[in-house]
C-alpha cells in the first residue's frame, strides 16, 4: 500500500520528535559550516547545456548522489542532465536564484542550514537557524525567497506544531520579515492572535504579491500578501500549501477532507471555483506547476525497496497520476 511522505523529506523512517522553542527570525541566524562533497559533479558546460532548455531542478534520491541537487533537461530530442555538488532537504529555483534548506545532522538540536545560491549552483550566502526544514520558494524574477521551518514539531498534522516563515532579499540576504510581523486582515477588520502559524508561500509574477497558508486554532486560511505594504488578507478557508500557476490565474493546494486526508485541488482565483484533481491518495506537499496545464508533486512508495518520485497530473481534474521523474523530489520548473 502506498502512503504519503510528510512535508519534510529526509530519510524514510526518520524518527519524529518535538522540541519546544520560541519563534525566531533571520536576525538570529549564524554563518553555516561549508558542505563537503567528494563525488564527481558535472562540468560548467554540461550545466549550461541543460540550463539552455526547459528543465527541472530536483533533489536526487539515487545512490551515490542522494540529497544532492540535479538538473534534468526536458527536451525529448536532447535528453541531458547535470549533477551539482549542492546538498539539500528542500530546494527551489527561479529567475537565476535558488534556496536550499538542509537539516544540520551534526547539531545536538534541530538546526536548518539556509543556503542562497546562483545559476552556477554554488553557495552565495549561508545561514543557520533553529528549526526543522519544511517549505521554500523563490519568486519568478529571483528577487525574493521565502522559507518555512518547524520551530516545534515536524508535521502539519501535529496540533502543537509551530512554524516560522521568513522572507529574504536574495541579492543582499536581508531579512524582509517573519509573516507573523505582517498585519493580517479578515472581513475588513484586523485579525490577530498569538498562536498564528504561517507556511507555504508562493509568489506572483510581480513578486510583490504572494499567497500563503495561515492556521489559527483548527482552521487554515488562504491569505494574499503584499510585501511592500506588509499586509495579509484572508481570502477563504481550508487551503494549505498553495502554489500559483505560471499565468497567475489558479492556485493548486492541498485541501483537508472530512476523512482527514489531503486532497490535491485547484482554485480558480477569478471565480473561486475549486477543481479536485485525480490523485486519490493523501498528498502532503507544496506542488510545482510544470506548465499551465499540469502540476508536479512528490510521492513515496514504501514497498521494498522504498522509492521517491516526482509525479505529474493534469490540473483540470482529468487523467491520472503518472511518474514524471523517478528517484527525485522537490522539483522546480525552469523555462
Amino acid at each position: 500500500m502506498r502512503i504519503v511522505l510528510g512535508c519534510i523529506l529526509l530519510a524514510v523512517g526518520y524518527l519524529l520528535w518535538s522540541i519546544q522553542r520560541s519563534k525566531t527570525s533571520l536576525d538570529n541566524l549564524q554563518p553555516a559550516a561549508p558542505m563537503l562533497t567528494l563525488l564527481p559533479t558535472s562540468q560548467p558546460d554540461e550545466l549550461e547545456a541543460v540550463q539552455n532548455q526547459l528543465h527541472l531542478v530536483v533533489i536526487n534520491r539515487e545512490n551515490p548522489y542522494i540529497g544532492q541537487v540535479k538538473l534534468i533537461g526536458l527536451d525529448p530530442a536532447s535528453p541531458q542532465s547535470a549533477q551539482t555538488a549542492l546538498s539539500c532537504d528542500r530546494v527551489h529555483y527561479a529567475g537565476g536564484k535558488g534556496i536550499c534548506l538542509t537539516l544540520d545532522k551534526s547539531a545536538p538540536n534541530d538546526v536548518v542550514l539556509v543556503t542562497l545560491f546562483g545559476s552556477d549552483f554554488k553557495p552565495q550566502r549561508k545561514f543557520a537557524m533553529e528549526g526543522y526544514p519544511s517549505r521554500t520558494r523563490i519568486s519568478p524574477d529571483g528577487n525574493y525567497a521565502a522559507f518555512t521551518v518547524f520551530v516545534t514539531g515536524h508535521s502539519y498534522d501535529d496540533p502543537n506544531m509551530s512554524t516560522a516563515t521568513i522572507l529574504v532579499d536574495t541579492a543582499s540576504g536581508a531579512n524582509l520579515g517573519n509573516l507573523e510581523e505582517f498585519e493580517t486582515w479578515k472581513d475588513g477588520q484586523r485579525f490577530q492572535a498569538p498562536e498564528f502559524n504561517f507556511w507555504g508561500v508562493t509568489f506572483a509574477k510581480d513578486s510583490n504579491q504572494f499567497y500563503a497558508t495561515l492556521r489559527h486554532g483548527d482552521t487554515t486560511y488562504l491569505v494574499q500578501g503584499n510585501l511592500a505594504a506588509r499586509r495579509l488578507t484572508v481570502l477563504r478557508e481550508n487551503v494549505e500549501c498553495p502554489s500559483l500557476s505560471p499565468d497567475d490565474t489558479r492556485l493548486a493546494f492541498k485541501k483537508r477532507t472530512l476523512t482527514g486526508m489531503w486532497k490535491l485541488t485547484v482554485l480558480d482565483l477569478a471565480t473561486m471555483q475549486e477543481t479536485p484533481l485525480a490523485e486519490e491518495e493523501s498528498i502532503d506537499d507544496q506542488v510545482e506547476w510544470l506548465d499551465n496545464n499540469r502540476i508536479l508533486y512528490q510521492h513515496i512508495d514504501p514497498d521494498p525497496p522504498p522509492w521517491l518520485s516526482v509525479m505529474v497530473i493534469p490540473a483540470d481534474g482529468s487523467g491520472k497520476p503518472e511518474v514524471f521523474v523517478s528517484n527525485a523530489v522537490s522539483p522546480s520548473t525552469v523555462p
